[in-house]
């Protein structure tokens, strides 16, 4: 980060942001913005939310907070309008910093915001995209426009400035964090909904049913544990385009009646009270909010060692660390936990201990106030570009 000197920093309050999002359907990028921008101080800031779709469950919640949205209602990434929107909204809104979250809110905010003479704008990079190659040729063909990169993790960190080929003091990293205050309903209908007993132990896993989740390695390595373990269960939660082949390599494995694709569900803190293990088994990542969540919920981990992981779960202390497509290990693992009840708890106890003292949504946003400062500081001046 800059270096900050006191004396520059004397705008006048509050200080505009807008915050320019992809959509706001309930999700790991979509909350993390909710808690970002509902918890920074208001009589500093002034915030505005912009949403490039039509928006979604979490407009309302935004607008509960105080916060307004406004949503271009765009059907298609290949929309081109979003440019012209955002410029004339920008303009209009007259902030000093404008802040992209996900790819394509991150390019439409830097060409409109530099259209509209922003003077400071900010990239929000939450995963390593390791699979859409022509999202990196876009980042590194417009990064001129950005002032700053705010990677999720460590490991998204060095990944954006490798590919974008950035200097050190171009990137911070501010990590997720997790809601404390969050409540959990005393009772969860899983196992009714299942038709599974109370003994039955559920393995728990939670993603888009996409390759980058790493889905079919875990299946492969759950039929290792169904063949010799009685009374043990997979639930896997989410949609997507894998579903399908989920369920052929289901049927290969026998599996039905083992295994459950459970889809969409928000009920997620209730599953993991459920649960005996959770399992992360993505190919790459950024920081998973949902492996937060289940240090919240002290629920051991087994994950493998993708980005954001290693700050978050150290092997054989906060949880179990395998290698990204590797079934033999997410079994073995798998396996060591289930065996192991005093290893459960030992791990479980250390991981939310880390994520109580490290995670905190207040702790994150003071690291983006701060930043926020020190760009204002480094510009030396809010005068519209």
């Amino acid at each position: 980060m800059p270096q900050i000197d006191e004396e520059k920093i004397r705008p006048e309050l509050p200080i505009k942001i807008a915050f320019c999002i992809t959509d706001l359907d309930p999700g790991g990028a979509e909350w993390a913005l909710f808690h970002i921008v509902t918890r920074l101080n208001k009589e500093k800031w002034s915030l505005h939310v912009f949403c490039l779709s039509s928006g979604g469950e979490l407009v309302e919640k935004f607008k509960e907070q105080g916060i307004p949205v406004s949503c271009f209602g765009a059907k298609s990434s290949k929309d081109l309008r979003v440019f012209s929107w955002l410029t004339t909204e920008l303009k209009n809104f007259a902030p000093h910093i404008v802040q992209g979250f996900m790819f394509h809110g991150n390019i439409v905010s830097r060409i409109a915001g530099y259209r509209a003479g922003i003077p400071i704008r900010v990239a929000g990079h939450r995963v390593a995209e390791r699979q859409k190659r022509w999202h990196l040729r876009i980042d590194r063909f417009t990064k001129s426009l950005v002032h700053h990169h705010v990677c999720v993790s460590r490991g998204v960190a060095d990944f954006v400035k490798d590919k974008l080929r950035l200097k050190e003091q171009q990137v911070s990293v501010i990590t997720n964090g997790v809601d404390f205050k969050q409540k959990v309903a005393d009772q969860n209908t899983i196992r009714q909904e299942l038709g599974l007993s109370e003994t039955t132990r559920i393995i728990l896993a939670v993603g888009r049913l996409h390759p980058q989740k790493g889905f079919e390695e875990l299946l492969w390595a759950f039929n290792e544990i169904a063949n010799q373990i009685d009374d043990v269960h997979l639930l896997l939660v989410g949609n997507g385009p894998d579903k399908r082949k989920l369920e052929s390599l289901m049927q290969i494995c026998n599996l039905e009646g083992k295994v459950t694709l459970a889809g969409f569900r928000t009920d997620i803190p209730e599953l993991m009270s459920e649960a005996e293990i959770y399992v992360l088994s993505s190919r790459w990542e950024g920081m998973p909010n949902v492996l937060l969540q289940a240090m919240q919920s002290e629920l051991p981990i087994v994950a493998t060692d993708v980005e954001g992981v290693s700050e978050l779960i150290q092997d054989r202390i906060t949880g179990r660390v395998v290698k990204p497509r590797d079934a033999k290990g997410l079994w073995k693992s798998m396996e060591e936990l289930l065996q192991d009840e005093v290893t459960q708890q030992e791990y479980s106890k250390n991981a939310k201990t880390l994520v109580m003292k490290e995670f905190t949504w207040e702790k994150i946003v003071n690291e983006y106030d701060l930043l926020y400062s020190l760009l204002i500081n480094e510009v030396g001046s809010l005068q519209r570009a």
